[in-house]
């Protein structure tokens, strides 16, 4: 849920209301005022703001105005125009389709990184690189997406499951693994519980939700924010959430491949080069250079 939405369904005093009312209506413009300064504009006490905060779940108003400004932030940014949930329409032509859809996509990147906290990024790559065993918990439609994700995973020898049975696998997970669990909604009802169930076992796990404040972000040990453009299912297709999740995924592998980059290196590139060795293109930019031959040296 938006923190816009939670203000709209809370139900406030006529003091606290005013409050409300004044920081909806300034949105960035309280970014450098004090508290005081806000209670004074709003006809209200300071500690009418504590109150407001506390109602809507925060430990004090300087948590609340830096997450208000935040998605403030967020929501205002300015997009090219071409609608997630409707990026063509009958008529466009072939180029207008492909133009729209490269605009989307690309936006959609930039929207995700936008949201990156360096903090909760490091966090969730030492969680993958101490963890025995990555489990991904997620809905049928992103087992394509995540299962691209294992492969990568493979191939520098982490070990990654894709889950089909979230409360299962969450009873059997143990302290020495971790989990992703990617919902859109961030609040899908067997993930909820699987986390409820990994909170239980003291199982660490990675969110990756929408930019609002979900269940899933608030159980999590990490979370990561996905681009959030798109309606649950008013919508043609996920293209933007889809490349939101993909981008992230890759994210997580590239920055756990250089948390031991020399050894990724060496194992990913040893393997390929034995596995892949028949591969060949008569186009000169993928042809590979060949290995000097030490042996015979």
């Amino acid at each position: 849920m938006l923190l816009l939405d939670k203000i709209q369904a809370t139900s406030f005093s006529p003091g606290e209301q005013s409050a409300v009312d004044f920081m909806l209506e300034q949105k960035e413009g309280i970014r450098d005022m004090t508290v005081k300064e806000i209670a004074a504009a709003a006809y209200c006490a300071p500690s009418t703001l504590i109150r407001v905060a506390h109602k809507l779940g925060f430990e004090g108003w300087s948590a609340l105005k830096e997450s208000f400004l935040e998605e403030t932030e967020y929501l205002s940014h300015q997009h090219s125009g071409v609608d997630a949930n409707f990026p063509f329409f009958k008529g466009d032509t072939d180029i207008t389709i492909s133009e729209n859809l490269a605009v989307l996509e690309c936006e959609s990147i930039m929207d995700t990184f936008s949201m990156l906290d360096a903090a909760q990024l490091h966090k969730a790559t030492m969680m993958l690189r101490h963890a025995k065993i990555i489990y991904i918990l997620t809905a049928y439609p992103n087992h394509e997406l995540t299962g691209m994700f294992r492969e990568q995973m493979l191939r520098i020898g982490r070990t990654v499951v894709v889950v089909h049975q979230p409360l299962y696998a969450a009873w059997l997970m143990t302290p020495e693994d971790c989990a992703i669990i990617l919902s859109y909604s961030g609040e899908t009802g067997l993930l909820v519980e699987a986390a409820r169930i990994l909170n239980e076992r003291k199982v660490p796990f990675i969110s990756i939700s929408n930019v609002g404040e979900t269940t899933l972000a608030r159980r999590s040990q990490a979370t990561l924010k996905l681009c959030t453009r798109e309606k649950l299912y008013s919508k043609i297709g996920s293209f933007s959430s889809e490349i939101s999740v993909f981008y992230l995924l890759h994210v997580l592998y590239a920055c756990l491949f250089e948390s031991e980059y020399d050894r990724n290196v060496e194992r990913k590139l040893g393997i390929s080069r034995r596995v892949e060795a028949r591969r060949h293109s008569t186009t000169s930019l993928l042809q590979e250079e060949e290995p000097e031959d030490t042996e015979n040296r």
